[in-house]
């Protein structure tokens, strides 16, 4: 997801709506190759209004929009991004999104809470390679390894899947639940520049905020990544939508899938090439061209079976929610395209 980087900056990159249209004419994903005189199909009815956090997960979503996907595939997306999950979520309680670019960990206690949505396609966390997080120290926190977070408090967004992230990680590598502590700044920026001024001595962060945060000569010391730490892919995000949205409109949200899949196509034909798009849509710092490298996204596809019910179970044990949802009850993709 620069030590010199001030508040003002933060305050910058509190996020604003986008607007998800444009007119280039292209082909389908599976085909890169642009035919001379491409159709322009009918266009579906509704509008999608798609809720998102400041995360590189969002990528496909902005590369559909720059490259005008959405309008040849048919619909017309509103891309809204949220200062938090928090906002995010009530976002679609109240129907005022249509779908979202959330976490495991946010969808289920929504489904558990009763509001209808269900999980249409996995975002990032196919491999463990894609959109990681990791535990990062504070530059002069004198924290080098795992035992020195004992009693540390960590920044997360609390009831989130970084909460999840952080719980998992350290009791793997050996720590007792009590002996974790946390505390909430739900903001990522705040939370990046509490931790590279020293206000905290640790966080969990996401990409690209992660590669800015542990770039060589920042003096911070990454302690636990979940890319190569952890017994699953926890760091899932998905793509929820309302149930009613799904039931309303249905073709919209088919033709959705087939501008994010062109989007992936065009990611994995050039990881790198979209990080100016990466600092405008995802206000990150100009620096994010030199430190991060990109893991291109998957297809949209189904989450694993197993990766979910490790969350339901985790908020079961936290007493989040009350009885377990299944997975059958957590996700529908029959909007996805066939394969």
């Amino acid at each position: 997801m620069k030590r010199t980087l001030s508040f003002a900056l933060a305050g910058v990159l509190a996020l604003s709506v986008l607007a998800g249209c444009g007119s280039k004419p292209g082909k389908v994903y599976e085909q890169p190759a642009s035919p001379a005189n491409p159709a322009t199909p009918k266009q579906a009815e509704g509008k999608l209004k798609i809720g998102q956090l400041p995360v590189v997960d969002g990528m496909p979503f902005w590369v559909a929009a720059e490259k005008g996907y959405y309008k040849q595939e048919g619909v017309e997306v509103e891309l809204i991004t949220f200062k938090s999950a928090n906002e995010r979520d009530a976002a679609i309680i109240s129907g005022d999104i249509d779908g979202m670019l959330a976490d495991p960990i946010a969808t289920a206690t929504l489904v558990a809470s009763g509001t209808p949505v269900k999980i249409a396609s996995l975002g990032l966390g196919a491999t463990k390679a894609e959109g990681p997080m990791a535990i990062i120290a504070a530059p002069g926190s004198g924290i080098t390894k795992v035992e020195d977070l004992k009693g540390v408090e960590i920044a997360i967004s609390n009831g989130s899947v970084m909460d999840f992230v952080v719980e998992k990680l350290l009791t793997e590598a050996g720590l007792k639940k009590e002996e974790i502590k946390t505390t909430n700044i739900p903001q990522i920026p705040i939370r990046y520049e509490s931790l590279m001024s020293g206000k905290i001595k640790a966080a969990i962060l996401p990409e690209p905020w992660l590669s800015m945060a542990a770039a060589e000569g920042k003096g911070t010391k990454t302690i636990l990544h979940d890319a190569t730490a952890g017994k699953l892919d926890y760091s899932l995000s998905v793509i929820p939508f309302r149930e009613q949205s799904m039931k309303e409109k249905p073709e919209a949200i088919k033709r959705f899938f087939l501008a994010y899949n062109r989007a992936v196509n065009d990611i994995r034909l050039s990881p790198q090439g979209f990080m100016d798009l990466l600092i405008r849509e995802g206000k990150v710092p100009v620096e994010v061209k030199t430190v991060y490298k990109n893991v291109p996204p998957s297809m949209a596809q189904a989450p694993k079976k197993e990766d979910l019910e490790s969350v339901v179970q985790w908020l079961v044990d936290r007493k989040i929610i009350k009885s377990p949802v299944s997975y059958e009850q957590l996700v529908d993709t029959s909007l996805l395209p066939k394969k």
